[in-house]
């Protein structure tokens, strides 16, 4: 709601703790979520009602399936049968995609109800819950939206820890951006420690770069453009390639990587790669469909009336963000699409 910086609580068992921030006049809770956190969600239903709150947990469709208009409506519908007014909050468990469309729905829902998030991956943890953005898919990755904080973020550091291996590979990614536009000390942990690096860690510094960019530029007008490295490419591949968020990040970031090299003269392409394999993440797309991949760039939101802006790195902590042409977005597509000595490296969800 608003602009309104939320609370961000990081703990070892924090969803069994108070989620919500005390207010008047709050009696019913809409929870939503997914197959793969209903075993979080279910149970914080229980304690919510137990308390006196009308308390309704709502199901989604798994994925970025949960992600379209039509599933907005279904939601609409169910807080209109469960009588929600706007002293009333709506509660998000889940990764991204939660959060995202719960977001979404809060913020346009009789034009905005309070909104809390308990983040249940990596990914979510470290990006997707923080900063305000909210969005559904609608002829391409969240074209449609609005900027909305939730008052409370709530990441469960018990939760994350327990996620399979393909899933903290996928949130790794996201927290190595944070640190290659951010802060170096993180991308140090990462490149020695890999997938065992300490998670307090990970999920503090990841999100305190966030909060520090977003804080001055919550609708994206300037410096926060640069939370998008390795996402131009990125979403592209991920849509057309058919990948998971983080994989597609991971192969953006290669990409940028290569143009950054080129234009900026960026020296550290190479050690960038290899801590994403480090994180056993793909670093390139060999049977991508360039010409949809090119036409899914030119829909990115960072285009403005020149056409399409990238992140770049001059160095590892200084992003840029610079206008593109159509030679320079063939030049990342071939980074990550040509044979190379990196390859693509398997991941356990293909």
């Amino acid at each position: 709601m608003g602009v309104s910086h939320p609370d961000i609580v990081i703990g070892r068992g924090a969803l069994a703790d108070e989620i919500l921030v005390p207010r008047d006049g709050r009696t019913r809770v809409a929870i939503l979520s997914q197959d793969t956190a209903m075993g979080m969600a279910r149970p914080l239903g229980e304690r919510l009602a137990a308390t006196g709150l009308a308390v309704e947990v709502i199901a989604l469709p798994d994925g970025e399936a949960a992600k379209t208009l039509e599933v907005a409506q279904d939601v609409y519908l169910a807080l209109n049968r469960m009588g929600m007014t706007r002293h009333d909050s709506l509660v998000a468990v889940g990764g991204g995609s939660v959060t995202d469309l719960g977001g979404f729905v809060a913020a346009t829902y009789l034009r905005g109800i309070e909104a809390v998030y308990c983040p249940t991956t990596l990914l979510g943890a470290v990006d997707a819950a923080i900063g305000g953005k909210t969005g559904v898919n609608v002829g391409g990755k969240n074209l449609v939206g609005v900027f909305a904080h939730p008052t409370r973020i709530v990441i469960d550091l018990e939760v994350l820890a327990a996620l399979p291996a393909p899933l903290m590979r996928q949130g790794m990614a996201e927290v190595l951006k944070a640190g290659l536009v951010g802060d170096l000390e993180l991308v140090a942990l990462l490149e020695r420690d890999g997938l065992t690096a300490d998670l307090e860690a990970v999920v503090g510094r990841a999100g305190d770069v966030k909060v520090a960019v977003v804080r001055d530029d919550i609708r994206e007008a300037g410096r926060r453009a640069i939370l998008n490295y390795g996402h131009t490419i990125g979403h592209a591949v991920e849509v057309s390639a058919g990948l998971s968020h983080g994989e597609a990040v991971a192969i953006g970031m290669v990409a940028a990587g290569a143009v950054s090299k080129e234009l900026t003269g960026f020296s550290a392409s190479d050690r960038q790669t290899a801590i994403i394999e480090k994180l056993g993440l793909p670093t390139s797309a060999p049977a991508l469909d360039r010409d949809e991949a090119k036409r899914l760039v030119g829909l990115d939101k960072k285009r403005d009336s020149t056409g399409v802006r990238m992140v770049l790195l001059e160095a590892i902590g200084h992003p840029v963000v610079k206008p593109v042409d159509d030679a320079t977005i063939d030049l990342a597509l071939d980074a990550v699409t040509a044979p190379s000595e990196h390859g693509q490296r398997e991941t356990a969800n293909g």
